[in-house]
C-alpha cells in the first residue's frame, strides 16, 4: 500500500512540474509571438500596456476591451479608419495582454476606471469619446460616472453591466479561488484551453462563423497565460456584485451613448444587460445588430463605425441659446 502510495505521489510531482514546463514555455512562445506594441504607463499601481496612432491634439478615443481579451480586440476592427482624423488610444486592462495588475482591488470598477482616466490623463488633454466591449462597458460607464471631466460620449458593445442571476461558470469560479486558483491556472490551462479555443470563440461569433484568422488577428492565445487567466477570472467573478452596486447611478448618467447588441448573444443576454441599459441611461440610443452575437465590432464593423460618428456628432454641435 505504501508503495503505490507512493508511486501515486512521484507520478503526481512529475505530472506537476512537466506542467509548470509547459506552462512556462506556453508563456514565453506566445509573449514572443504576440509582442507589446505600445508603451507602458504606472497607474494605480500597475504597469499598463497601452497603444496610441493618430496625431496628438486630434478628437480622442479610447478603446476598452473586455474579459478574456486584450487592446487588439477593438484595435483591429476600428484603429486604422478612425487615426487619420482622431488620437486612438487602447490599453490592456489589468493583468491582460501586457499589463500587470494591481495587488489589491484590480477586480473593482472604480480601481478598474482610475486605470483607464490615467491611460487617458497620460495621452492628451480634454475629452473623449469612449468605445467599449463586453465588460469594458461597465467600465467606461464607471469612467463616465467617476470622471465626467474625461468623458464625451459612449459606444458601448454588447455590454455586460447589469446585476444578472445564477453563477459563473465552474472554471471561471475555481480560477478566481485562492491557491486552487492558482493551481489550476498555472498548471491545467496553458495545456488544456487552447486547444478548445476555437469553440469558445465559436460561441462568441455565433450564429455567424468566427472569421477565419480572428485567433491570431486578435491575439486570443494571450490569455491562456496563467496570471492572464486569473486576472480575467477573478474581474468575471465579481462582476456581478460590481455591477449591483453600480447599476442605481445609471439614471444619473447623461452623457450621450449608443448602445449595439445582437439579438441573441451566447455570451452576455442582451435582454438584461443591454436592452435594460439602454432603458436606465437617459441619453441612450439602442442599435440592433442582427445575427452578429456577442462580436458586433467584428462583424458589422460598419454598424460601429457608423455609432462612434453620431455619438462624435452628438458632442460637438453647438449649443442652441
Amino acid at each position: 500500500m505504501m508503495l503505490w502510495l507512493a508511486a501515486i505521489a512521484v507520478a503526481l510531482t512529475l505530472a506537476a512540474f512537466a506542467l509548470a514546463a509547459h506552462a512556462r514555455a506556453y508563456t514565453h512562445n506566445v509573449e514572443a509571438q504576440f509582442p507589446p506594441t505600445g508603451r507602458f504607463i504606472d497607474a494605480e499601481g500597475a504597469r499598463l500596456h497601452i497603444r496610441e496612432a493618430g496625431l496628438p491634439g486630434s478628437p480622442r478615443m479610447l478603446l476598452i476591451h473586455g474579459a478574456s481579451s486584450n487592446l487588439l480586440e477593438l484595435w483591429g476592427p476600428l484603429a486604422e479608419e478612425f487615426s487619420p482624423l482622431h488620437h486612438v488610444i487602447a490599453y490592456d486592462r489589468p493583468g491582460m495582454g501586457h499589463s500587470t495588475r494591481m495587488k489589491r482591488d484590480a477586480h473593482t470598477l472604480k480601481v478598474q476606471a482610475r486605470c483607464a482616466a490615467r491611460a487617458l490623463e497620460q495621452s492628451g488633454e480634454g475629452k473623449a469619446i469612449i468605445v467599449a466591449h463586453s465588460l469594458g462597458s461597465a467600465v467606461a460607464l464607471r469612467l463616465a460616472l467617476d470622471h465626467p471631466h474625461l468623458v464625451s460620449g459612449l459606444v458601448l458593445i454588447a455590454p455586460a453591466a447589469c446585476p444578472y442571476p445564477g453563477k459563473n461558470a465552474w472554471w471561471a469560479r475555481l480560477s478566481a479561488t485562492p491557491v486552487l486558483g492558482d493551481i489550476f491556472c498555472g498548471l491545467l490551462i496553458p495545456w488544456l484551453a487552447p486547444p478548445m479555443s476555437p469553440t469558445s470563440v465559436a460561441n462568441n461569433f455565433w450564429p455567424a462563423p468566427a472569421p477565419v484568422n480572428y485567433l491570431n488577428d486578435a491575439g486570443v492565445p494571450l490569455i491562456f497565460r496563467p496570471r492572464a487567466f486569473r486576472a480575467s477570472a477573478r474581474d468575471v467573478v465579481a462582476a456581478n456584485a460590481e455591477f449591483a452596486a453600480q447599476q442605481p447611478r445609471y439614471s444619473d448618467l447623461f452623457t450621450p451613448a449608443i448602445i449595439i447588441t445582437a439579438e441573441k448573444d451566447r455570451i452576455v443576454s442582451p435582454k438584461r444587460h443591454a436592452r435594460a441599459l439602454a432603458a436606465q441611461l437617459p441619453a441612450a440610443e439602442l442599435v440592433i445588430a442582427p445575427d452578429t452575437g456577442h462580436m458586433p465590432h467584428r462583424l458589422r464593423t460598419d454598424l460601429v463605425v457608423a455609432a462612434i460618428r453620431r455619438v462624435n456628432e452628438l458632442t460637438s454641435a453647438p449649443v442652441e441659446e
